[in-house]
Protein backbone atom coordinates (compact mmCIF):
# COMPACT_ATOMS: atom_id res chain seq x y z
CA UNK A 1 0.00 0.00 0.00
CA UNK A 2 0.92 3.68 0.04
CA UNK A 3 1.57 4.16 3.48
CA UNK A 4 -1.73 5.83 5.14
CA UNK A 5 -2.14 8.31 2.57
CA UNK A 6 -5.12 9.07 0.96
CA UNK A 7 -5.79 8.44 -2.48
CA UNK A 8 -8.32 10.68 -4.26
CA UNK A 9 -9.50 10.56 -7.78
CA UNK A 10 -11.82 12.93 -10.22
CA UNK A 11 -14.41 10.96 -12.57
CA UNK A 12 -16.92 12.83 -15.19
CA UNK A 13 -20.56 11.91 -15.65
CA UNK A 14 -20.45 10.89 -19.27
CA UNK A 15 -23.42 10.52 -21.69
CA UNK A 16 -23.46 7.86 -24.73
CA UNK A 17 -25.09 6.68 -27.70
CA UNK A 18 -25.62 10.08 -28.99
CA UNK A 19 -28.24 9.49 -31.06
CA UNK A 20 -26.72 7.54 -34.02
CA UNK A 21 -23.60 6.07 -32.54
CA UNK A 22 -25.22 3.49 -30.37
CA UNK A 23 -22.85 1.40 -28.13
CA UNK A 24 -19.80 3.41 -29.81
CA UNK A 25 -19.51 6.96 -28.49
CA UNK A 26 -19.72 9.24 -25.71
CA UNK A 27 -18.57 12.74 -23.98
CA UNK A 28 -17.42 13.50 -20.50
CA UNK A 29 -19.66 16.81 -18.96
CA UNK A 30 -18.98 18.71 -15.96
CA UNK A 31 -20.46 16.67 -13.39
CA UNK A 32 -18.18 14.67 -11.29
CA UNK A 33 -17.67 11.75 -8.84
CA UNK A 34 -14.87 13.19 -6.58
CA UNK A 35 -13.67 9.48 -4.09
CA UNK A 36 -11.22 9.51 -1.73
CA UNK A 37 -9.46 6.14 -0.21
CA UNK A 38 -7.64 5.78 2.79
CA UNK A 39 -5.96 2.69 3.82
CA UNK A 40 -7.00 0.86 6.93
CA UNK A 41 -5.92 -2.53 8.57
CA UNK A 42 -8.91 -4.64 7.66
CA UNK A 43 -12.27 -3.81 5.60
CA UNK A 44 -13.60 -1.49 3.85
CA UNK A 45 -16.32 1.43 4.78
CA UNK A 46 -18.20 3.78 2.72
CA UNK A 47 -19.01 7.34 3.03
CA UNK A 48 -21.55 8.92 0.75
CA UNK A 49 -22.78 12.37 0.05
CA UNK A 50 -24.97 13.04 -3.06
CA UNK A 51 -27.85 11.96 -5.03
CA UNK A 52 -29.35 8.22 -4.55
CA UNK A 53 -28.01 8.01 -1.33
CA UNK A 54 -30.30 5.36 -0.11
CA UNK A 55 -29.27 3.04 -3.36
CA UNK A 56 -25.66 3.48 -1.98
CA UNK A 57 -24.18 0.40 -0.20
CA UNK A 58 -21.55 1.45 2.70
CA UNK A 59 -19.90 -1.83 2.52
CA UNK A 60 -17.45 -4.30 0.33
CA UNK A 61 -20.83 -4.77 -2.29
CA UNK A 62 -20.46 -0.65 -3.00
CA UNK A 63 -19.61 -0.53 -6.97
CA UNK A 64 -16.42 1.62 -6.31
CA UNK A 65 -15.31 -1.25 -3.78
CA UNK A 66 -15.46 -4.14 -6.02
CA UNK A 67 -13.58 -2.54 -8.77
CA UNK A 68 -10.45 -1.44 -6.25
CA UNK A 69 -10.76 -5.28 -5.31
CA UNK A 70 -11.23 -6.04 -9.04
CA UNK A 71 -7.67 -4.24 -9.56
CA UNK A 72 -6.53 -5.86 -6.55
CA UNK A 73 -7.17 -9.39 -7.73
CA UNK A 74 -6.12 -8.74 -11.42
CA UNK A 75 -2.41 -7.48 -10.45
CA UNK A 76 -1.64 -9.76 -8.01
CA UNK A 77 -1.66 -6.77 -5.11
CA UNK A 78 -3.04 -6.83 -1.63
CA UNK A 79 -5.53 -4.55 -0.75
CA UNK A 80 -6.22 -4.99 3.26
CA UNK A 81 -9.15 -1.88 3.83
CA UNK A 82 -9.99 1.44 3.08
CA UNK A 83 -11.85 4.15 4.24
CA UNK A 84 -14.16 5.64 1.26
CA UNK A 85 -15.24 8.82 1.33
CA UNK A 86 -17.76 9.95 -1.90
CA UNK A 87 -18.73 13.55 -2.78
CA UNK A 88 -21.43 12.67 -6.26
CA UNK A 89 -22.87 14.83 -7.96
CA UNK A 90 -24.02 12.46 -11.12
CA UNK A 91 -27.60 10.58 -10.45
CA UNK A 92 -28.14 7.34 -10.67
CA UNK A 93 -30.15 5.48 -12.94
CA UNK A 94 -30.65 8.05 -15.85
CA UNK A 95 -28.17 7.65 -18.72
CA UNK A 96 -25.00 9.89 -17.20
CA UNK A 97 -22.68 7.03 -16.95
CA UNK A 98 -22.71 6.63 -12.80
CA UNK A 99 -21.75 2.69 -13.27
CA UNK A 100 -18.79 3.80 -15.73
CA UNK A 101 -17.64 6.32 -13.24
CA UNK A 102 -17.50 4.39 -10.16
CA UNK A 103 -15.80 1.52 -11.92
CA UNK A 104 -13.44 3.79 -13.32
CA UNK A 105 -12.87 6.14 -9.77
CA UNK A 106 -12.14 2.59 -8.40
CA UNK A 107 -9.32 1.35 -10.23
CA UNK A 108 -7.69 4.03 -9.94
CA UNK A 109 -7.98 4.01 -6.34
CA UNK A 110 -6.25 0.19 -5.92
CA UNK A 111 -3.48 1.72 -7.87
CA UNK A 112 -2.98 4.33 -6.12
CA UNK A 113 -3.56 2.53 -2.95
CA UNK A 114 -0.88 0.20 -4.23
CA UNK A 115 1.16 3.27 -5.42
CA UNK A 116 1.15 2.03 -9.21
CA UNK A 117 -0.02 4.34 -12.15
CA UNK A 118 -1.91 2.91 -15.02
CA UNK A 119 -2.16 3.77 -18.48
CA UNK A 120 -5.36 4.80 -20.20
CA UNK A 121 -5.38 1.24 -22.07
CA UNK A 122 -4.83 -0.64 -18.56
CA UNK A 123 -7.00 1.81 -16.83
CA UNK A 124 -10.05 0.47 -20.16
CA UNK A 125 -8.88 -2.96 -20.26
CA UNK A 126 -9.57 -3.72 -16.34
CA UNK A 127 -13.00 -1.58 -16.58
CA UNK A 128 -14.00 -3.42 -19.59
CA UNK A 129 -13.88 -6.34 -17.79
CA UNK A 130 -16.71 -4.79 -15.81
CA UNK A 131 -18.64 -2.29 -18.12
CA UNK A 132 -19.32 -4.48 -21.04
CA UNK A 133 -19.91 -1.42 -23.33
CA UNK A 134 -16.94 0.65 -24.31
CA UNK A 135 -18.22 3.85 -24.65
CA UNK A 136 -18.71 5.46 -21.44
CA UNK A 137 -15.71 4.23 -19.72
CA UNK A 138 -13.57 5.91 -22.24
CA UNK A 139 -14.79 9.11 -22.32
CA UNK A 140 -14.42 8.65 -18.50
CA UNK A 141 -11.21 8.37 -18.52
CA UNK A 142 -10.15 10.30 -21.54
CA UNK A 143 -12.72 13.22 -21.80
CA UNK A 144 -13.68 14.92 -24.51
CA UNK A 145 -15.80 13.38 -27.26
CA UNK A 146 -14.58 9.71 -27.82
CA UNK A 147 -15.63 7.18 -30.53
CA UNK A 148 -14.58 3.76 -28.98
CA UNK A 149 -14.57 -0.17 -29.53
CA UNK A 150 -13.82 -4.06 -28.27
CA UNK A 151 -11.17 -5.89 -30.16
CA UNK A 152 -8.53 -8.08 -29.43
CA UNK A 153 -7.97 -11.37 -27.11
CA UNK A 154 -7.84 -10.64 -24.49
CA UNK A 155 -9.67 -7.57 -25.19
CA UNK A 156 -9.03 -3.63 -25.41
CA UNK A 157 -10.30 -0.83 -26.33
CA UNK A 158 -9.53 1.34 -29.53
CA UNK A 159 -10.46 4.82 -28.75
CA UNK A 160 -10.14 7.78 -30.27
CA UNK A 161 -10.72 11.60 -28.75
CA UNK A 162 -11.54 14.69 -30.02
CA UNK A 163 -11.76 18.08 -27.76
CA UNK A 164 -15.05 19.65 -27.70
CA UNK A 165 -15.41 22.98 -28.26
CA UNK A 166 -16.34 25.39 -24.79
CA UNK A 167 -18.61 27.10 -26.90
CA UNK A 168 -20.96 24.20 -26.72
CA UNK A 169 -23.80 24.09 -23.94
CA UNK A 170 -25.35 21.07 -22.46
CA UNK A 171 -28.77 20.73 -21.35
CA UNK A 172 -29.66 17.41 -19.55
CA UNK A 173 -33.16 17.38 -18.65
CA UNK A 174 -33.61 14.51 -15.79
CA UNK A 175 -37.05 13.53 -15.22
CA UNK A 176 -38.47 12.03 -11.85
CA UNK A 177 -38.49 8.43 -13.59
CA UNK A 178 -35.28 6.90 -13.80
CA UNK A 179 -34.78 4.04 -16.30
CA UNK A 180 -32.74 1.02 -15.58
CA UNK A 181 -30.62 -0.16 -18.41
CA UNK A 182 -31.54 -3.68 -17.93
CA UNK A 183 -35.39 -2.60 -18.56
CA UNK A 184 -34.00 -0.12 -21.85
CA UNK A 185 -32.15 -2.95 -23.29
CA UNK A 186 -35.06 -5.01 -22.82
CA UNK A 187 -36.97 -3.40 -25.49
CA UNK A 188 -35.12 -3.51 -28.18
CA UNK A 189 -35.51 -6.03 -31.07
CA UNK A 190 -33.24 -8.36 -32.23
CA UNK A 191 -32.71 -7.72 -35.76
CA UNK A 192 -32.82 -4.50 -37.65
CA UNK A 193 -33.54 -3.80 -41.26
CA UNK A 194 -30.57 -2.53 -43.69
CA UNK A 195 -32.06 0.45 -44.51
CA UNK A 196 -32.54 1.27 -40.40
CA UNK A 197 -28.30 0.19 -39.69
CA UNK A 198 -27.33 1.74 -42.73
CA UNK A 199 -28.78 5.19 -41.33
CA UNK A 200 -27.45 5.12 -38.40
CA UNK A 201 -23.93 4.43 -40.37
CA UNK A 202 -24.53 7.39 -41.99
CA UNK A 203 -24.75 9.49 -39.43
CA UNK A 204 -22.42 8.53 -37.20
CA UNK A 205 -19.79 9.06 -39.53
CA UNK A 206 -21.11 12.11 -40.13
CA UNK A 207 -21.15 13.03 -36.95
CA UNK A 208 -17.81 11.98 -35.43
CA UNK A 209 -16.24 13.80 -38.40
CA UNK A 210 -17.74 16.80 -37.60
CA UNK A 211 -16.74 16.30 -33.83
CA UNK A 212 -13.03 15.77 -35.01
CA UNK A 213 -12.89 18.41 -37.86
CA UNK A 214 -14.63 20.67 -36.22
CA UNK A 215 -17.44 21.59 -38.10
CA UNK A 216 -21.02 22.94 -37.40
CA UNK A 217 -23.52 20.15 -36.20
CA UNK A 218 -27.27 19.87 -36.93
CA UNK A 219 -30.13 17.88 -35.25
CA UNK A 220 -29.99 15.64 -37.90
CA UNK A 221 -26.81 13.91 -37.43
CA UNK A 222 -27.81 13.17 -34.34
CA UNK A 223 -31.22 11.20 -35.37
CA UNK A 224 -31.65 7.43 -34.81
CA UNK A 225 -32.86 4.31 -35.83
CA UNK A 226 -31.96 1.54 -33.80
CA UNK A 227 -32.51 2.58 -29.87
CA UNK A 228 -34.50 5.64 -29.15
CA UNK A 229 -37.50 4.67 -31.49
CA UNK A 230 -37.76 1.62 -29.01
CA UNK A 231 -36.96 3.71 -25.52
CA UNK A 232 -39.14 7.12 -26.03
CA UNK A 233 -42.26 4.44 -24.78
CA UNK A 234 -40.93 3.98 -21.46
CA UNK A 235 -41.43 7.32 -20.01
CA UNK A 236 -43.52 10.05 -21.06
CA UNK A 237 -42.42 13.07 -22.48
CA UNK A 238 -39.22 11.09 -24.34
CA UNK A 239 -40.79 11.46 -28.04
CA UNK A 240 -41.90 14.74 -27.82
CA UNK A 241 -38.03 16.14 -26.26
CA UNK A 242 -36.44 14.36 -28.86
CA UNK A 243 -38.98 15.94 -31.16
CA UNK A 244 -38.22 19.29 -30.10
CA UNK A 245 -37.14 22.20 -32.25
CA UNK A 246 -35.45 25.66 -31.82
CA UNK A 247 -33.11 28.05 -33.16
CA UNK A 248 -30.65 27.58 -30.59
CA UNK A 249 -30.57 23.47 -30.71
CA UNK A 250 -27.17 21.85 -32.80
CA UNK A 251 -27.70 18.32 -31.51
CA UNK A 252 -30.67 16.50 -29.06
CA UNK A 253 -30.57 12.93 -28.10
CA UNK A 254 -31.37 10.11 -25.39
CA UNK A 255 -28.67 10.14 -22.45
CA UNK A 256 -27.45 6.66 -23.04
CA UNK A 257 -30.58 4.59 -22.15
CA UNK A 258 -32.10 6.97 -20.51
CA UNK A 259 -34.29 8.55 -18.83
CA UNK A 260 -32.38 12.01 -19.48
CA UNK A 261 -32.23 13.53 -22.71
CA UNK A 262 -29.07 15.26 -23.67
CA UNK A 263 -29.51 18.78 -25.88
CA UNK A 264 -26.65 20.64 -26.98
CA UNK A 265 -26.88 24.04 -27.83
CA UNK A 266 -25.57 26.53 -29.27
CA UNK A 267 -27.38 29.56 -28.31
CA UNK A 268 -30.50 29.99 -25.76
CA UNK A 269 -29.62 26.95 -23.39
CA UNK A 270 -31.79 28.31 -20.69
CA UNK A 271 -34.66 28.52 -22.93
CA UNK A 272 -34.17 24.97 -24.44
CA UNK A 273 -33.73 23.41 -20.93
CA UNK A 274 -37.35 25.09 -19.48
CA UNK A 275 -38.89 23.81 -22.78
CA UNK A 276 -37.80 20.16 -22.39
CA UNK A 277 -38.54 20.49 -18.89
CA UNK A 278 -42.36 22.27 -20.30
CA UNK A 279 -42.61 18.44 -22.64
CA UNK A 280 -42.32 16.12 -19.47
CA UNK A 281 -44.82 18.58 -17.49
CA UNK A 282 -47.18 18.11 -19.76
CA UNK A 283 -47.33 14.30 -19.67
CA UNK A 284 -47.84 14.36 -15.95
CA UNK A 285 -43.77 14.01 -15.59
CA UNK A 286 -41.62 15.93 -13.04
CA UNK A 287 -38.37 17.18 -14.68
CA UNK A 288 -35.46 19.22 -14.13
CA UNK A 289 -32.88 20.55 -16.39
CA UNK A 290 -28.86 21.28 -15.55
CA UNK A 291 -26.59 23.16 -18.05
CA UNK A 292 -23.22 21.69 -18.23
CA UNK A 293 -20.20 22.01 -20.63
CA UNK A 294 -18.01 19.22 -22.10
CA UNK A 295 -15.59 17.71 -19.74
CA UNK A 296 -12.25 17.19 -21.83
CA UNK A 297 -9.50 16.25 -19.11
CA UNK A 298 -11.35 12.89 -17.83
CA UNK A 299 -10.26 11.36 -14.73
CA UNK A 300 -7.80 12.35 -13.32
CA UNK A 301 -5.84 12.05 -9.80
CA UNK A 302 -6.69 14.80 -7.10
CA UNK A 303 -3.25 13.72 -4.59
CA UNK A 304 -1.39 10.33 -4.31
Amino acid sequence: MNGDAPVSVLVPATTANLGCAFDCAAIAVTLFLRVSATPQASGFAVGYRGPNAEQIPSDESNLIVKAIRHYAARSGSKILGARIAVENEIPLGVGLGSSAAAIVAGILLGAGLCGKTLHAREILALALELESHPDNIAAAVHGGMVVAAVAGEPPAVLVSKAEVSNDLDFVVVIPDIPLPTEKARAVLPQQYSRQDVVANLQRTALLTAAFFSGENLSPELFRDRLHQPYRSGLVPGIAECLALQHDGLVGIFLSGAGSAVMAIAQKDASAIGDALVAEFQSKGVGAKAVLLKADNVGARILNS
